[in-house]
Formats: structure tokens, C-alpha cells, sequence
């Protein structure tokens, strides 16, 4: 089941992060933690959210997402962050949080869904999820996150 990220069960959603492998610990705590934080605090704006998957509406998150329109873009969306914890990949819920995500797109009227990634080995499977998925890489920026490490942007026309 699909439930708002309360911000009870942000350090748990952070630590579901850390065990995804993509993330260190201190850089779950300084980018999810912090995006949370200003989320539950209303300071991101008009259309942020955070959602999880969990099997009932007490169990803790197997998996979250973070996603926002786009300002200034009409009809944009960004997915920001997907994960699943490392217990339960490859069940499913990593497809279920992405339709979710494009089926709020959707309803609001969006027709542009975003997402970006890093092009290091470690995520060749991250960006071949989204292939799989319909999403087009539609450009890389060099050296976008460290030396070496590209900005792979990825797209999907939601209508």
C-alpha cells in the first residue's frame, strides 16, 4: 500500500537508503534527510512529496519516493529519489512506486516525467530499470556529480 512519508519514520527511511548501496550514510542523512526535513516543515513548495510502500498501514517502508513538478516547466515532473530496501528488491515494488509516481503525474495533469542518475558502474542497473520501464536517456552532463561521474537524464511522455 501507497501512504504520505511521515515525518516519523524519516531516520528509517533514510536508513533504507544506506541499504540500498547508493548512498553513503552521511550522504542519505545530508540529501534525503534534509529534503524530509524541509518537506515536513512545508518549505519545498506546491506539489512535493514523499511517498512510501509498505504491506499494511503500520508495517515500516519497504520503499519511498520523492518527486515534485517542475518549476517554470509546465506539464514537467522530477523524480527525485526511488528506492527499495535491499531486502525486498526484485519484488516488485520498485515497478509499483514508479506507476505511482506516473499515475499522480498523470492526474495532475502532467506530461513530462524526469529522472535523473549517475552514469558509474554501480548504477547500471538503476538506469536499466528505467529503460526497461519505457524512459529514454535524453542527455549526460560530464562530470556532473565528481570527475569521471555524468548526469544521466532520463524522460517519459506521461500523456
Amino acid at each position: 500500500m501507497f501512504r504520505s512519508a511521515s515525518p516519523t519514520e524519516t531516520a528509517a527511511l533514510i536508513s533504507l537508503a544506506e541499504s540500498t548501496g547508493i548512498f553513503a550514510p552521511d550522504e542519505a542523512e545530508a540529501l534525503l534527510g534534509g529534503v524530509l526535513e524541509e518537506l515536513h516543515a512545508g518549505r519545498l513548495g506546491d506539489g512535493h512529496q514523499a511517498h512510501v510502500w509498505a504491506s499494511t498501514a503500520t508495517s515500516p517502508a519497504k520503499g519511498w519516493v520523492y518527486f515534485a513538478p517542475t518549476e517554470h516547466a509546465d506539464g514537467v515532473w522530477d523524480l527525485w529519489w526511488i528506492g527499495v530496501a535491499a531486502d525486498s528488491q526484485r519484488q516488485g515494488i520498485g515497478d509499483g512506486l514508479l506507476k505511482f509516481v506516473e499515475e499522480v503525474v498523470q492526474s495532475s495533469g502532467g506530461r513530462l516525467l524526469l529522472i535523473e542518475t549517475s552514469s558509474l558502474t554501480p548504477f547500471d542497473s538503476v538506469r536499466q530499470f528505467y529503460i526497461k520501464r519505457g524512459y529514454a536517456e535524453c542527455g549526460r552532463v560530464p562530470d556532473f556529480y565528481g570527475i569521471g561521474e555524468a548526469k544521466v537524464i532520463f524522460f517519459k511522455r506521461i500523456q
